[in-house]
């Protein structure tokens, strides 16, 4: 047996090669699982498993070789440094292994389990494995059966049910994690390299069996790879990661000097909106309207491949979206874009009117008999890469593209009802012998690069970020980057070709995949998207499971993506209070998080104003940290609505507010020779405070011309009558004075209105409020009434 010192821990392996101890400073606890194996480098070859079968240590060296059943000799250098060790696979003897793996290394604590950081956490100790290059992928070969102690999902302690359950927390797959739950409790930390000279077949992305090229140069070859292993007090983790970055050379982001992952910047929100070089002026003055240093285009791009900028948006191309930016930094404002990583369009120049070699293929086969260029029908040898279920059937044949409508159910295989010279490429005769590739695509209608081809990709991303000065960027789509079929280092590649060409100071975050090494380039992740369901609902759950998924791996915590809307026929058009609910639980999360607006939505509500003053309010309160742990928790509560007012400088009154539902009277519910109203039961849990509410007329069977007339409300004693006439789709709101506002479907005021009394009193606790009006049109209308009354503000001052 022999230590090697890492940091507040000391790795002890034995004389056949496992990690049979990570003790604490005090040599008085590990926590390696002895249960379980723990070999430091497992070999595969095929589908079969080396375990070493003996381990010498030369202290004076730091070298550490293993010996396997199987002949292969492992040579791997160590290092200790100040607060972890490393160790680097410097060759290989004896064997030619398909893939390498650090691990898996059995841990029997399981109190915080970061997949994607690589940390676990037991009491206040943590235990860490971070690889230190591109090469080294965090996770377990996606081909090799899972061992046996591995859990099925990510289900830990912490997150249980009433009855004790566990529930899972799935944020990614086992074979992407660092980390992972094992059986019977406890965890394990893993990463792995490839043998990738070697052409292959095996799971890729979403197929079980997909074809894969070998590749060239260092990065395909085992020897190089290198992890880095750590052990020390749980609030020592971020100082010891930003250490491990230090001195091993990793991507270091730091915003004006400050890490990343500690950077308040990490966490700026940002407007979403489709600027041009015409309108940036306006987008920066919504920008700073709301308070925030960032806006964000959402789709600059004319194709994705080449990233030719939008015309229309950009008619100087890359000086347009440079003019742009040059504008916005001098207002203090900074730019960026949203990309889809490697998908590529079917308009791009990669496709058509010559396709690049450079195509990623599922599978290709040779012409069994020459075509002619109006052929419909094309002899294939092996029908296997084109019987794949995918979105299109599309297929290359030298520089033609063709799209067939099936393979024959026996031989001789053939595909059938072809069309030919798709996408734009030529018609052309081919010769028997021919290689036909069935090109990899996706239901987005676009289709992926290889390997060789994405660094193009990279170069031209991270070129045009340079070149216009943009300081932020969202890899979506980032999971099109395992068509390659070299999984988390196809990614890991990507991503930092982009980063060492843009520089360190750029916002980046990505959508659902996350390599280890790649925790240290991204900033942080914006997921949460607000398409098709009310502010209040749309993913609610992903978001909050986000923020467990941000706070055990040490990313910085973010809300995702939130629409203001226009009025249209599901939705209204976005009011204060729903912006307040997310400004609130951005709040309690300490998150940050996206405002999606075209520019002609932000010209058109009429509250746009309001609603980006009230974001200005909440986010330099958040900024300033001035709420209490207790408050955060009270904000996080998805069912809780507050507001926010500035009480003077560094000061704010947090009010609590409650919103009723919708009280509704339609005139289809009243008895013949009734008048119009109803009798509504409402409880304020509140004190006693003038009532607040928010009427609004809406069309029965479309029909758009019908009114109301004298709208009134009456309670404890006291009636107010509006004298005016509010239309469908038209609002009158009230806020516990004696006048009413109307407003138009978007929030554009239309007049005011005086009433003839002060707001009535909403009495403490229960009461009922009776309304009235005269409905006019045929069909009538229906009227919605919200009250909305508030507790007595928390006075809340920055310190």
């Amino acid at each position: 047996m022999f230590n090697i010192q890492a940091g507040s821990m000391a790795i002890r392996i034995s004389d056949t090669g496992v990690v049979t101890a990570l003790s604490d400073a005090g040599g008085e606890k590990s926590y390696v699982n002895t249960a379980y194996n723990s070999p430091l480098i497992r070999l595969a070859t095929g589908q079969q498993l080396e375990v070493p079968s003996a381990a010498k240590y030369d202290a004076a060296s730091g070298e550490l070789t293993l010996y396997y059943p199987g002949g292969a000799i492992v040579t791997v250098s160590t290092a200790s440094r100040e607060c972890y060790a490393t160790f680097e696979v410097i060759r290989i003897e004896g064997a030619d292994p398909d893939t390498l793996i650090w691990g898996p290394i059995v841990l029997s604590i399981d109190a915080s389990i970061g997949e994607s950081v690589g940390v676990v956490q037991g009491g206040d100790f943590a235990i860490g494995m971070q690889a230190v290059n591109i090469k080294t992928v965090g996770g377990w070969p996606a081909e090799l059966e899972r061992i046996a102690y591995v859990q099925p999902n990510y289900a830990v302690s912490d997150n249980a049910d009433s009855g004790g359950r566990q529930l899972s927390d799935n944020k990614f797959d086992y074979e992407v994690s660092t980390a992972w739950p094992v059986v019977k409790g406890g965890s394990l930390l893993q990463s792995f390299a490839r043998n990738r000279t070697k052409p292959a077949h095996r799971p890729v992305w979403n197929l079980p069996n997909a074809e894969v090229e070998g590749m060239d140069g260092d990065d395909a070859h085992i020897p190089g790879t290198k992890i880095a292993l750590f052990g020390c007090p749980v609030d020592r983790v971020l100082a010891t990661i930003e250490a491990i970055e230090l001195g091993e050379g990793l991507p270091h982001p730091e915003f004006d000097g400050v890490w990343g992952k500690t950077s308040h910047v990490a966490t700026r929100s940002y407007l979403i909106t489709d600027f041009s070089e015409e309108t940036i002026q306006a987008a920066v003055r919504y920008t700073r309207l709301a308070g925030l240093n960032y806006v964000y285009h959402p789709d600059p791009f004319e194709n994705w491949g080449h990233f030719k900028l939008k015309p229309k948006h950009f008619p100087d191309g890359d000086r347009s979206l440079k003019r742009c930016v040059e504008l916005a930094e001098n207002e203090g404002v900074h730019v960026g874009i949203h990309t889809l990583s490697n998908f590529t369009t079917l308009n791009d120049p990669y496709v058509a009117p010559v396709p690049d070699e450079g195509l990623e293929k599922v599978g290709t086969a040779k012409l069994t008999a020459s075509i002619g260029s109006l052929d419909q029908e094309i002899g294939i040898e092996d029908p296997r890469p084109f019987t794949v279920n995918l979105f299109r059937r599309t297929a290359k044949i030298d520089k033609e593209l063709i799209e067939y409508g099936g393979v024959s159910e026996n031989a001789p295989w053939k595909l059938t009802s072809v069309k030919r010279g798709i996408h734009g490429t030529a018609p052309a005769p081919h010769l028997e012998g021919s290689e036909i590739g069935r090109l990899w695509d996706h239901p987005y209608d676009v289709v992926f690069p290889n390997i060789r081809l994405q660094d193009r990709f990279s170069e031209r991303i991270g070129g045009l970020m340079a070149e216009a000065g943009l300081k932020q960027i969202s890899f979506d789509g980032l999971e099109g980057l395992y068509a390659t079929g070299q999984d988390g280092y196809g990614v890991n590649r990507f991503v930092n070709m982009c980063y060492e060409r843009w520089g360190s100071e750029v916002i980046n975050d990505a959508s659902i995949v996350v390599p280890n090494y790649l925790w240290h380039i991204f900033t942080r992740f914006n997921w949460g998207e607000p398409w098709g369901a009310l502010t209040r609902e749309g993913q609610l759950e992903l978001r909050l499971s986000n923020q467990r998924y941000f706070e055990r791996n040490f990313i910085p915590p973010m809300l995702g993506w939130f629409l203001i809307r226009s009025a249209s026929e599901r939705f209204e058009a976005t009011a204060l209070d729903e912006i307040e609910w997310v400004l609130s639980k951005a709040a309690g999360f300490n998150a940050g998080f996206s405002l999606v607006a075209d520019m002609a939505v932000l010209e058109r509500n009429g509250n746009i104003n309001i609603l980006l003053d009230s974001v200005r309010v909440w986010e330099e309160a958040r900024h300033a940290q001035v709420f209490t742990e207790e408050q955060r928790q009270r904000l996080c509560d998805a069912k809780s609505d507050w507001h926010l007012e500035e009480a003077g400088r560094g000061k704010w009154n947090l009010y609590p507010i409650a919103i009723s539902k919708p009280f509704v009277c339609s005139p289809e519910e009243l008895q013949p020779g009734q008048p119009g109203g109803a009798d509504w039961a409402f409880y304020n849990k509140y004190a006693a405070q003038p009532l607040r509410f928010c009427l609004r007329v809406m069309p029965s069977y479309g029909n758009e011309d019908a009114v109301v007339e004298r709208p009134t409300i009456y309670t404890n004693g006291t009636y107010m009558t509006f004298e005016t006439v509010v239309a469908v789709n038209e609002y009158l709101v009230c806020e516990g004075n004696s006048e009413g506002k109307i407003y138009d479907r978007n929030w554009n005021l239309l007049r005011t209105v005086k009433t003839s009394a002060e707001a009535p009193t909403v009495a403490a606790g229960g009461q009922t409020l009776s309304f009235s009006c005269k409905f006019k049109g045929d069909p009538k209308p229906v009227v919605s009434v919200k009250v909305f009354t508030r507790g007595e503000p928390e006075q809340i001052e920055a310190i």
